[in-house]
């Protein structure tokens, strides 16, 4: 049989250390245990004024000194142009407003021209948009 040296105290699991958590979970976690905090999405327009505001950081920093806005008479300060001259994005830098988009797939929605709402039938005299019958019976009263 051989091995003399193997016993019951020797198999004993309990003996060997075992962690509760595994290594895994051990390296998701920072020092000490504490959780890291989770990485956060950033939205669009989040993006667009980090960008803007990096744009406008470089035009500022590559100006002369010549070139800056210089101060009024009142005593303004070239700080306090500076923040006006940044508050107004050049047309090179994308806002909301200016993001231009592809005209649209989806065929224009017809609405009633007497309503307003939506207008699934066609008058083929007038070519005008009706919602219901009650709004051609109108219709036919304009033609008389």
């Amino acid at each position: 049989m051989g091995d003399d040296s193997i016993t019951s105290e020797t198999l004993n699991v309990y003996d060997e250390k075992r962690p509760f958590k595994s290594e895994a979970y051990l390296q998701k976690s920072g020092a000490n245990g504490a959780p890291v905090a989770p990485r956060r999405n950033k939205t669009l327009k989040q993006i667009l004024n980090q960008e803007r505001d990096m744009f406008l950081q470089q035009r500022m920093a590559g100006e002369s000194a010549t070139k800056r806005l210089k101060t009024d008479d009142a005593g303004a300060s070239r700080q306090d142009a500076m923040e006006v001259d940044a508050r107004k994005p050049s047309r090179s830098v994308p806002t909301y407003t200016s993001v231009q988009a592809p005209p649209s797939l989806l065929p224009a929605k017809k609405y009633c021209d007497i309503t307003g709402l939506v207008g699934n039938y066609t008058d083929p005299k007038t070519r005008l948009r009706y919602h219901s019958v009650e709004v051609y019976d109108i219709i036919k009263g304009f033609l008389k």
